[in-house]
């Protein structure tokens, strides 16, 4: 990968010069997609003859540069300035506070019916790229993603409008929360973290009689790779025979010393000695193959600890939930192994089975997180679900709805075991229509190849909680996710192309897609029927459409990206009117929209609300966050010891959450602090 400075670019030759490298040949879309300018850093590759451009140079990435060429070793104060966190680190998204339980008023349906009906057409405005994807894509090892379109029109989903607005209402009025990771998610445990116990299974729990699975402790031998004869090579776990000579080769932590690119000297080492352990082999023990590692020599032999050290082996116990959070992750790995074709890289084991070797921890007598693997992923104790507060749980009864369940409809709650079975689904009193863009080929963009979006997870337990983590009850949810706009990205307003260099790139890989998106300033039209509300429901519906002045909606893909940052007006406000049953004909007249906006305000925008002061600042279309470069941070990879810069590493994201693993995002007001 070489860098350099644009100097001069002439479109005529199709070249461009560099301050280090020269006059180099490009392509045309160097110039079509104006991915970089005279007096930019950028960096590139050249495959042979081709010039292959991978992105523009940040600011930041400049200033660590410059920190690399003039670095002094000695100087232990300079040493980690590049890999501190910045207390107001830019990210995409943000959590607005769930608010306070005391201004929860959930009401039975009957005690909250109005006479209002009527509907409102409103049109909405892209102000940057919109992408709303058709779930159908073209291609094998890289995707081209197709835009949704329906009978000459580009389509944003019902459902996507739906979410986005009862979003909003959800926070102005205190309401339940919905779509919250319900399952428990896995983490990858660190090297170092866990106290490792190796075993063999004996038997499995039985959920009939109750009785727990029972384990047996084991002791490891190391075998390298070379003295695996080739009929085990495969990954799995294989039955064999070993005599008492094993003895001499397990693994003890008073091993001897070796060098990196030396073989173990305790380990077996070759076929010859693998053939003396297991020759007349008179005890049962397991051969483990592991998948295909880069750089991985050595397997494991796994042998019961009373065969080697009599009376010195351990039995535990293991219940019915560590046996089925061990199935649910085997599940979850064969399911990622799916389309892996090579078999060295993939355990092809469906089932736990007796006599399958095992690693877990101890508590007492017990054992605990089991795991095929010395850096396991595991399931924390609890769901995401789990750490709402009860107050914002899901609706659960038709006489006791939330404001945004009143007025959207809800299923219940399936989640809530011990919830009654009176609950019923709800309609509700609110319908939204598809918004419908006339399909014309000039506002639609040329395709672009996507940097990966990296989908965000609420895994990342230090952004999505409260402190601490998903294995302690009393941690709770931060709240409601929204996505900050991109205030560089809106100004630019048609001129995209300026800011294409930070979302795109040249790599096309299973990990990114490929897309046409829809320009700027597209418009689109959508009606929302409402029913039998309230004047204060009616005024709170009208606020989350249009918003105030400065505010904006996110819809569709990549908002991470700064995509779909939209305007929503209200073209007509249509009443149905209060005679309509006295000549049988339907007619509206049209409704004062002010009135009801000022009754939502006074009543539910107030000042001293924390989650109103949040979702303000987060749908602002003016914000301190600085997305121009790169949506998430990115960083190097620094030796804490002497202070230099890892460069072959690359500048990413990955490197920044490994130089700050200890970073909490910071809240949303905190962006808007006088500095």
């Amino acid at each position: 990968m070489a860098q350099g400075k644009v100097i001069e670019m002439n479109e005529a030759e199709k070249t461009i010069t560099l301050d280090k490298g020269g006059k180099i040949e490009v392509g045309k879309k160097i110039f079509t997609q104006k991915l970089f300018e005279v007096g930019d850093e950028i960096s590139y590759e050249m495959k042979g003859k081709n010039f292959s451009f991978t992105r523009k140079i940040s600011s930041i990435e400049k200033e660590s540069n410059r920190t690399i060429n003039n670095r002094r070793v000695d100087n232990k104060n300079n040493a980690n300035t590049g890999s501190k966190v910045n207390k107001l680190f830019a990210y995409p998204y943000n959590f607005v506070s769930l608010g306070e339980i005391e201004n929860i008023k959930r009401k039975p349906i009957k005690e909250n019916i109005g006479n209002l009906s009527g509907k409102l057409k409103c049109s909405l405005t892209n102000i940057t790229p919109l992408f709303m994807g058709s779930g159908i894509s073209t291609g094998n090892d890289h995707k081209t993603e197709m835009i949704l379109k329906d009978n000459g029109n580009y389509i944003i989903q019902a459902s996507s409008l739906k979410g986005e607005i009862r979003n909003i209402i959800e926070v102005v009025t205190n309401s339940c929360i919905k779509n919250v990771e319900t399952d428990r998610l896995e983490k990858r445990e660190q090297a170092g973290e866990r106290t490792n116990i190796f075993g063999l299974i004996k038997r499995l729990p039985n959920e009939k009689t109750g009785e727990d699975g029972l384990i047996v402790e084991a002791v490891k031998v190391k075998i390298h790779r070379d003295a695996i004869d080739n009929r085990n090579r495969l990954p799995g776990f294989y039955p064999i025979k070993v005599n008492k000579s094993i003895m001499n080769y397990v693994d003890k932590p008073s091993r001897k010393k070796y060098r990196r690119g030396e073989k173990d000297p305790d380990a077996i080492n070759d076929f010859y000695t693998f053939e003396k352990v297991i020759k007349d082999g008179i005890e049962d023990a397991i051969l483990w193959v592991s998948a295909d590692i880069f750089g991985k020599e050595y397997e494991k032999i796994l042998i019961k600890k009373d065969f080697v050290e009599k009376g010195k082996g351990r039995n535990f116990l293991f219940p019915l939930t560590e046996y089925e959070d061990l199935k649910y992750l085997i599940a979850q790995r064969n399911e990622r192994d799916k389309e892996e074709r090579d078999k060295k890289k993939k355990i092809d084991r469906q089932e736990i089975e007796i006599n399958d070797p095992i690693i877990f921890e101890e508590d007492g007598k017990n054992a605990v997180y089991l795991a095929f693997s010395e850096i396991p992923r595991l399931r924390y104790k609890y769901s995401p679900y789990s750490l709402i507060p009860e107050e914002f749980q899901p609706c659960s009864s038709l006489d006791n709805l939330c404001f945004a369940c009143r007025l959207f409809g809800t299923t219940g709650n399936s989640n809530d075991k011990s919830s009654s079975n009176e609950m019923t689904s709800y309609m509700g009193r609110v319908f939204i229509s598809d918004a419908k863009c006339s399909e014309e080929k000039e506002k639609l963009s040329e395709k672009i190849t996507m940097k990966p979006l990296g989908e965000p997870h609420p895994s990342l337990a230090r952004f999505y909680l409260n402190g601490d983590n998903y294995d302690n009850s009393g941690a709770k949810i931060r709240g409601r996710k929204f996505y900050w706009h991109h205030s560089d990205k809106i100004k630019a307003g048609e001129n995209y192309k300026k800011y294409l260099g930070s979302i795109t790139t040249e790599e096309k890989a299973k990990y990114n897609s490929s897309l046409s998106f829809l320009k700027p300033n597209n418009v689109f039209e959508f009606e929302v029927e409402f029913k039998n509300l309230t004047e204060e429901e009616l005024g709170v519906l009208i606020y989350s459409l249009e918003l105030e002045d400065g505010m904006l909606h996110k819809f569709g893909k990549a908002k991470a990206f700064g995509f779909g940052s939209s305007k929503i007006e209200i073209k007509e406000f249509l009443l149905k009117s209060q005679n309509r049953y006295k000549d049988f004909v339907i007619s509206y007249e049209k409704g004062n929209k002010e009135k009801y906006i000022d009754l939502a305000k006074k009543q539910y925008i107030l000042n001293d609300r924390k989650e109103i002061k949040e979702l303000q600042v987060i749908l602002s279309k003016e914000n301190s966050l600085d997305f121009s470069e790169s949506p998430f941070p990115e960083s190097y990879i620094y030796n804490k010891k002497t202070g230099e810069i890892n460069q072959k590493r690359g500048y990413n994201t990955l490197n920044w959450f490994t130089e700050n693993k200890d970073a909490i995002l910071p809240r949303i007001l905190d962006y808007s602090k006088k500095k």
